[in-house]
């Protein structure tokens, strides 16, 4: 019924917009050139930081995908949870080092520091960047220190990112906070970028008809606060509850209906009101 009302092909919003291809905002290309510029000028350090839902996940494979392309070895994984045997596991498996399924940490650390030196002989730059981490725990941000140190030298061509909320970043350990070279801050999407989010997806679902009204999606951006995975939640529901109740369109009034069903913050209750 859903697809059928709005006379859709698919559905066209996902919760994480744009993993495999992101929507081109203004915040997503200040943040890859400026990790662009941490890899060319062989800077250790990045911190990558924003607000639960405004797109670090999506913005870190971006970078990821635009780094290979310029012959970067970029590996990308998710913190979250990992042992500091775990964390070293998943770089030197994604850097290609002849990770053992036998080797202790000590063995992967030197598999790893291998791998750099051969990238660095060769004047190939690599690229760790770790999403979500400021869940590594105390252990695993240590060991992330100690991978950044590795290469102290003009000739390094290590660097690494750390993707993490701003209320986390006083709370690294201190040695690797020392380390961050440059800040990069993640905004939401203004207006315009929702808009020109939403629309894109309708249109390659096979909506080519106004499905939102022009208040609605004033109300979608300010009640979502601009948070991709927000506005991308949000507006899913509103064709839903709009399919529901066999509406010709989207108005400022379902957006609030809905949005009273799977609110998140009290600012946004407040803006809801």
């Amino acid at each position: 019924m859903y697809l059928q009302h709005w006379g859709l092909e698919a559905s066209p919003f996902s919760t994480t917009p744009g993993v495999d291809e992101p929507y081109p905002s203004q915040p997503l290309d200040e943040a890859a050139a400026r990790v662009d510029y941490l890899v060319q000028q062989r800077r250790r350090l990045g911190a990558v930081v924003g607000e639960c839902g405004v797109g670090k996940s999506v913005a870190l494979a971006a970078i990821e995908r635009e780094q290979r392309d310029q012959g970067v070895e970029a590996v990308r994984v998710d913190g979250l949870g990992l042992s500091p045997r775990e964390l070293l596991w998943r770089l030197a498996t994604g850097l290609g080092a002849g990770a053992d399924g036998a080797d202790d940490a000590a063995r992967l650390f030197r598999r790893v520091e291998d791998r750099l030196a051969e990238n660095r002989w060769q004047r190939r730059s690599t690229l760790l960047l770790v999403d979500d981490a400021d869940q590594l725990g105390p252990d695993g941000e240590r060991m992330l220190a100690r991978l950044a140190r590795l290469e102290e030298t003009a000739e390094a061509r290590w660097t690494i990112v750390v993707a993490l909320r701003p209320a986390a970043l006083s709370r690294l350990n201190e040695l690797l906070l020392h380390l961050v070279d440059l800040r990069v801050d993640l905004p939401a999407w203004t207006e315009e970028d929702t808009v020109g989010w939403v629309q894109t997806q309708l249109v390659e679902a096979g909506r080519y008809e106004p499905v939102f009204t022009d208040a609605a999606l004033r109300r979608l951006h300010l009640l979502a606060e601009g948070k991709p995975r927000h506005v991308a939640r949000l507006a899913d529901y509103a064709l839903l509850a709009g399919a529901s109740a066999r509406a010709a369109s989207v108005t400022p009034e379902v957006m609030a209906r809905v949005f009273n069903e799977i609110r998140w913050s009290p600012t946004a209750q407040a803006a809801g009101a």
